[in-house]
This record gives structure tokens, sequence and C-alpha cells, in this order.
């Protein structure tokens, strides 16, 4: 079964609600029991279940997350690929958080694979025009 569009725009909601309400176990529910977390081409991956809860455990472990806005996604059969832009503060510091995740869905609807390509810079920063149309949802 090809991933439609809407899979993906659901997955992406429910991620970023997730990520938004700092809540690991909600973003680890969205894998399959097997699945692959890159969280930047030069880590190791993180493998199954329990691997993407312990990094995402440490990843949410911001003071606050302000905003989180994803581009349109490009399907194609069971991949997308999806920009996004997220600003938060870290520790003592406001930043900004900009990159792609590449994922791979299992028929179910689950992420069987997400490669996340980010860069991080300090301060809140906007997000440029040129991304085109992002969704934005924000905390609150």
């Amino acid at each position: 079964m090809a991933t439609t569009r809407l899979v993906v725009n659901r997955w992406i909601r429910n991620y970023t609600k997730a990520w938004l309400k700092k809540d690991a176990k909600a973003i680890t529910s969205l894998f399959t029991e097997d699945a692959a977390y890159h969280s930047h081409p030069f880590r190791p991956v993180n493998q199954g279940r329990k691997s993407i809860l312990d990094y995402t455990l440490g990843a949410l472990d911001v003071g606050q997350v302000y905003e989180v806005r994803f581009g349109k996604p490009v399907v194609e059969g069971s991949r997308a690929a999806v920009e996004y832009w997220t600003t938060m503060k870290e520790k003592v510091e406001d930043v900004t958080l900009a990159g792609c995740i590449m994922l791979h869905f299992a028929k179910n609807g689950l992420c069987k694979e997400l490669r996340d390509y980010w860069v991080l810079q300090t301060g809140k920063q906007q997000a440029p025009s040129q991304l085109g149309p992002l969704k934005t949802i924000q905390k609150g």
C-alpha cells in the first residue's frame, strides 16, 4: 500500500503535537518496534523503540518548545521528505533548529526509518519566506 499524503500529514501533525508537549512516549509510538532513527548524519543510529525513547527523552530536555513548523511534504510511495523550523529555549538561551527529515513508512502508517538533517542557530530566528507555506503549530 503506497503511503498517501494524508498518512504523512497525520504523522507529522502527531509528531509535532508530541514535541510541543515534550511527550517522548507519544513520539516513540509513531515508530515501528524495529524502527531506525538517525538523529544526525554523523551520530550513531537509534535502533528500536527503546533506543528511540532514550534518545527522545534527552532531546526533549529543553526549557520550552515555542514553535514547530513544517513545510509541505514531498511524498513518493512509502517515503516522504519535509522541511521543519523549530524555536525553543535550550538550557539558558533561545535557539532555532532548522532541518529536513526523510521518512520511510511501514504499511501500517508507522515510521520505520527517520533520517534527520539539521542545523542549530543561537537565538529565535525567523523562518525564511522561500521555504514556502509552512504549517505552524504553537504551544498553547
